[in-house]
């Protein structure tokens, strides 16, 4: 009701809707929603009137097309209850995005058949708009888009579009209400790959949703690893508290929308580039001292007394472990990616020039990384296995939680725990996702690396014969006329061998920059024991739902005051009923990113990732503990993979994977491996079924029907000529 003038309208309008509690349209709406009539409750907002210019309401995400990015306004001059009931048709305005602001990419005029505006003496009355009203727009362009920026901000605060009403009024704008978005449809498909990179990255980085400890104490260290290389070209890199929309600390989604912004310094870019390509030698990079002190430097770390540590203690610890992704991968990626980023390019324009730009994937294949090392180590331990009857009985009556005991109670066993125990000294920071400290590494969650050597035990490796593809390709394009004499020939053969050091540098950093996640993650956990000993949380993994600044704050007399005590148990109470509120909302939107329809037998689309075509079983496994699940020759099918996962990939016939992209660290291992990969196809893991027979294609990015073939009958095949792009992944 609009313009209530006097107390005694007043009251009798708040009767009014207290009555349409009880209307026939009511009663049934409610019935049919199976809410129960006798506990339903009204409560009756009273508002100062906006004496509105100009009114209307906007809509945070498009309520036609579904499109999250864009921003969809209606204005009509005079009151908006003339665009809420329905008698106008309203200015209509659709703005998208850019990388300068909010752009109006659609606009249509309205016809304005009325305007409402209030009587003096209450109520409101239709008059015409008059022929000033109807000749220009209802509102500037610069208003539209404040009011999209103001609408941004509302989806930010409440976590969900929105639908808002409106009302310019003497030269300032006023939100009269907003609410979330009715029967919003599923964003329209995109295809852009910009568009699906982000979403499809995090994915795979995050598979569940952070904890305000992994946003504060680790997420915020991986980015700034990163900031230097973006700050290099010049753009602004993605600002950690922007990523995610959060509610009192509890992450609800991802935000989407563009991850940099360009600045001024990428004019520099080039001079930059060309400085650092000049002064370091990718092909050096492993001699460089950040290298050889950071193993050094995480292991001192590791070895602190945590109980004998005070708190402040332990928070120093945390920062420092912290501080080693910045200060190693952020560094040396800034000094060596250039000259190896600089020198693919340019192996691409020879390629090119040559007629062979098919070659580039297979000649930057092949290359040592920590990843294929461990791999090996993995490899070797499960050799031991196989070899040894006891071990072999010993994995093959017991599952992975409880092969560590069974182990120690035999001879062959203990001395076999001592190489493990060694191999997770070396390798055991593996994560279970880049950007969660909370989930346990290898080290903290052995069982995990038990399962894997229980599913590698099974059979014997695949056989690796002849040369490495990469050397032949090279020798086939040395053999090329351009190539033969000395002087061409050494200069490709020196681009090769730096452009071969790229990927080498990036998944190897990525090794040490983790390094620190056992360390936080202990160290987090002595935090929340205490914090348990006094009451304030259950269990010391309820330490995860504070943020780092919060446990800095409780740094005092120990043990704290009653009253932090009491604010720190609400806090987590709090934000534990979040989170659990949540449980099913996807923090990722992949739909966007959804493929086009899929044709004839074909069951998932994606990207490729490997290329090549197999065939084989499905298996699906949805994380760590469920490794020992995946047999000799099936269809790893997984819902995120990172480095932890790639040692399935040896006895795995193909990978087919709900998140990332071909520059993910399970693509470009399966390159290494030769099996196919399919990644990004959004629900794979939920629309195939264990032991289901199904096609892989590697090289279109598709998964198909397929017949079980007759006992025996290898279900690989030879992959064809043809190799996905390289990509390079944060």
């Amino acid at each position: 009701m609009l313009n209530v003038v006097g107390s005694a309208a007043l009251l009798d309008a708040v009767r009014r809707c207290w009555a349409s509690l009880w209307t026939d349209r009511a009663i049934s709406y409610r019935g049919r929603q199976a809410v129960d009539q006798q506990t339903v409750k009204l409560a009756v907002v009273i508002q100062r009137m906006v004496p509105a210019d100009v009114a209307g309401v906007l809509f945070t995400a498009n309520p036609v097309t579904g499109a999250r990015d864009e921003i969809v306004v209606d204005a009509s001059p005079g009151l908006g209850e003339a665009i809420v009931s329905g008698q106008v048709t309203p200015d209509h305005f659709v703005l998208r995005r850019r990388w300068r602001g909010w752009s109006i990419v659609e606009r249509r005029a309205g016809r304005r058949e009325v305007v409402i505006r209030p009587r003096a003496a209450g109520g409101t009355e239709q008059v015409s708009p008059g022929t000033a009203a109807a000749a220009g727009p209802a509102l500037p362009d610069p208003v539209v888009r404040q009011l999209a920026r103001l609408g941004r901000a509302i989806e930010r605060h409440f976590g969900a579009p929105q639908d808002i009403e409106w009302a310019w009024a003497g030269g300032e704008l006023f939100v009269v209400q907003a609410r979330p978005i009715t029967a919003l449809p599923p964003p329209a498909a995109r295809r852009g790959r910009a568009e699906q990179f982000g979403p499809r990255l995090f994915a795979e980085m995050a598979p569940s949703r952070p904890y305000p400890i992994d946003q504060t104490a680790w997420v915020r260290s991986l980015f700034g690893a990163i900031e230097p290389i973006f700050e290099l070209v010049g753009v602004t890199p993605p600002p950690i508290d922007k990523m995610f929309v959060e509610e009192d600390g509890v992450v609800v989604r991802h935000r989407g929308g563009p991850a940099v912004w360009p600045t001024v310094g990428i004019l520099l870019a080039p001079f930059r580039l060309l400085r650092l390509a000049l002064r370091y030698n990718p092909v050096r990079w492993q001699a460089d001292p950040l290298v050889s002190q950071v193993e050094p430097r995480a292991h001192t770390l590791e070895a602190r007394d945590l109980r004998g540590l005070s708190w402040k203690g332990l928070l120093a610890t945390i920062r420092a472990a912290g501080a080693i992704p910045r200060d190693v991968a952020g560094e040396l990626r800034v000094r060596y990616f250039p000259r190896a980023a600089l020198a693919a390019g340019a192996l691409y324009l020879v390629l090119r020039l040559l007629g062979r730009r098919d070659r580039l994937a297979v000649l930057l294949s092949g290359v040592e990384t920590k990843t294929l090392e461990a791999n090996r180590a993995l490899e070797a331990l499960a050799a031991r296995i196989r070899h040894d009857p006891a071990l072999a009985e010993t994995f093959a009556r017991h599952d992975a939680a409880a092969l560590w005991a069974a182990l120690e109670a035999q001879p062959a066993g203990r001395a076999f725990l001592v190489d493990l125990r060694t191999f997770l000294d070396r390798y055991g920071h593996r994560e279970g996702a880049a950007l969660l400290v909370t989930q346990p590494a290898w080290k903290d969650a052995p069982e995990v690396v038990l399962g894997i050597l229980e599913s590698l035990a099974m059979s014997e490796p695949r056989a690796h014969t002849g040369r490495p593809a990469w050397e032949t390709a090279r020798d086939d394009l040395l053999a090329h006329p351009l190539l033969r004499f000395p002087p061409p020939r050494s200069a490709f053969v020196a681009l090769l061998t730096q452009a071969r050091c790229l990927l080498q540098i990036r998944e190897d950093t990525h090794f040490y920059a983790t390094l620190p996640l056992p360390i936080i993650r202990r160290a987090l956990l002595e935090l929340g024991g205490r914090l348990a000993d006094v009451g304030a949380i259950d269990v010391p993994e309820d330490v995860f739902h504070l943020k780092l600044g919060e446990l800095e704050q409780i740094d005092g007399p120990w043990p704290p005051p009653p009253h932090v005590v009491q604010q720190a148990r609400a806090l987590v109470l709090r934000r534990k009923d979040r989170r659990a509120a949540l449980e099913g909302t996807p923090l990722f939107d992949l739909q966007l990113n959804q493929p086009s329809e899929l044709e004839g037998d074909a069951l998932l689309r994606g990207s490729p990732g490997s290329p090549g075509i197999a065939e084989g079983r499905v298996r699906i496994v949805h994380d760590g503990s469920e490794f020992g699940k995946l047999r000799p020759g099936e269809v790893l099918v997984a819902p995120f993979t990172n480095p932890a996962w790639t040692p399935l990939f040896e006895r795995a016939a193909a990978v087919v994977v709900d998140s990332g992209g071909a520059g993910s660290h399970a693509a470009i291992v399966a390159r290494e491996y030769g099996i196919p990969a399919v990644m990004g196809t959004v629900d794979g893991t939920r629309r195939l079924v264990d032991g289901q027979w199904v096609g892989v294609d590697g090289t279109r990015g598709l998964v198909v029907e397929a017949r079980p073939p007759a006992e025996g009958r290898d279900g690989r095949r030879d992959p064809p000529n043809q190799d996905p792009p390289i990509e390079i992944g944060v």
